[in-house]
């Protein structure tokens, strides 16, 4: 049985167990049953435990010999032709050391030769290094395995995905174990009542939830020249880097806020659908008739949404919105205050409103001007982390194909992460429910 199989029979007997704890005699529950449940789940702990040593054996000895730690690429600074500055890569501390960004980016460079396109002389570069070249045998990756990728480009890829993720950046992460996890959410509290003396205490319990999660596999595929030159392995490593960090934190942000559930969002449902299907309509503020255009959207639509706003979600609200709606709203609104000074109006714009911060996300509506918001959703204020969770089965690995497109001498190169969102908390269908994010809706 592989690794990620064995984790999720750990997670389905355990799952079982608990809820065979929960059942009385009456209700058919046997004692023995239950304790070879229990003993059959720490012989597979076990087990787990057995390869997860046996797996730090094996990348313990993929190490150079020199030492316990990999060496820093030290590869001359005249060996690096820059085309162009970095983007994508800053100087960093990777594994407690410091590295500079072009270190990074040719050890990223030469890893995509060696893994990514073979290149014998990148190979040798890459033991050399102490840079790992494997394949990983994990869940999600098929028999052939993905490339293990190198701490060089997962460091920056997280970094880079979380700057441009408003998603990844506001919500609440949770580490997923497995495929399906329920993440416990707490919907009720407990009660008091006055007693008299002598008399019994009124009990009350804590009432609780799950909240469920499902990894989807997201996918990037993209050829590539099979002839890359040494001295073009740094711009590849930061042009790869960028777009790949971009498009998986451009598509989770798509997916949290405009999902509809269907295949396109990987069954997500975002918090624009939400709003609007009429069993959140307590977490939404429509605004005063006629305001269906952005021009129309006044300072009293805008508090009149912050009072919808449940007070334990003020502290770390924010607003969230497209930059052109910050600036045809929020902008305008700033720009028409009485008392403003002409040192003032040309200034930059602060992404801050009436002493929130401003979070831009260009997968918010986009359009001003004669853009009809009847009834449909313009900008969101409130606790992102309070409202969603976004759960993460495994990180980034890749895959290479040197048939798909065989007669351009071209190679494929697969990326690929799992991941769900769930905006578990957008408020109910009845008034004075809301949740801890609500929405303004235009109204004609």
């Amino acid at each position: 049985m592989k690794k990620h199989e064995l984790k999720q029979a750990i997670g389905q007997a355990t799952d079982k167990l608990l809820e065979m704890a929960g059942t009385s005699a009456k209700d058919g529950f046997d004692e023995n049953v239950y304790k070879a449940l229990e003993a059959e789940i720490l012989s597979m702990k076990e087990q787990a435990d057995r390869m997860d040593s046996a797996e730090k054996v094996a990348a313990a000895l993929a190490r150079p010999i020199e030492g316990s730690e990999r060496p820093t690429p030290r590869a001359p600074k005249s060996a690096y032709r820059l085309y162009s500055s970095l983007k994508n890569f800053k100087d960093r501390q990777i594994g407690g050391v410091e590295i500079k960004a072009e270190d990074q980016a040719y050890t990223v460079g030469m890893w995509f030769r060696a893994a990514i396109f073979g290149n014998e002389s990148a190979k040798v570069w890459c033991r050399e290094n102490g840079v790992p070249i494997a394949k990983a045998q994990g869940e999600g990756v098929d028999s052939a395995g993905g490339f293990l990728v190198p701490e060089e480009l997962l460091a920056n890829i997280i970094v880079l995905r979380e700057q441009y993720g408003v998603f990844r950046r506001s919500a609440f992460t949770v580490p997923m174990g497995r495929d399906l996890v329920n993440w416990p959410r707490r919907i009720g509290g407990l009660t008091s009542y006055f007693t008299g003396e002598s008399q019994a205490i009124t009990e009350s319990q804590a009432a609780w939830d799950n909240i469920a999660l499902s990894a989807k596999k997201l996918g990037i595929l993209v050829r590539m020249s099979t002839e890359i030159e040494e001295d073009a392995v740094i711009s590849i490593a930061d042009w790869l880097t960028g777009e790949m960090a971009y498009e998986f934190a451009r598509k989770e942000d798509d997916c949290g806020f405009n999902g509809d559930g269907t295949g396109t969002y990987g069954g997500i449902r975002g918090t624009l659908t939400l709003a609007i299907d009429g069993n959140h309509n307590s977490g939404k503020y429509a605004a005063a008739s006629p305001h269906n255009l952005i021009s129309e959207i006044d300072m009293t639509d805008l508090v009149g949404l912050m009072g919808t706003l449940p007070y334990y979600a003020k502290p770390s609200a924010k607003w969230y919105m497209s930059n052109p709606v910050f600036l045809s709203l929020l902008g305008r609104l700033a720009a028409t205050a009485g008392g403003n000074r002409m040192d003032v109006l040309t200034g930059q714009i602060a992404e801050q409103f009436l002493g929130y911060p401003v979070v831009i996300s260009q997968l918010m509506p986009l359009s001003t001007g004669t853009t009809d918001y009847n009834a449909k959703g313009i900008l969101h204020f409130g606790d992102l982390r309070l409202s969603s969770a976004l759960g993460e089965r495994r990180q980034i690995t890749m895959r290479r194909s040197d048939e798909r497109w065989f007669e351009n001498d071209q190679i494929g190169l697969l990326a690929t992460e799992r991941f769900d969102i769930n905006n578990h908390d957008m408020g109910d269908a009845i008034a004075g429910k809301a949740g801890p994010i609500v929405t303004l809706i235009g109204t004609t």
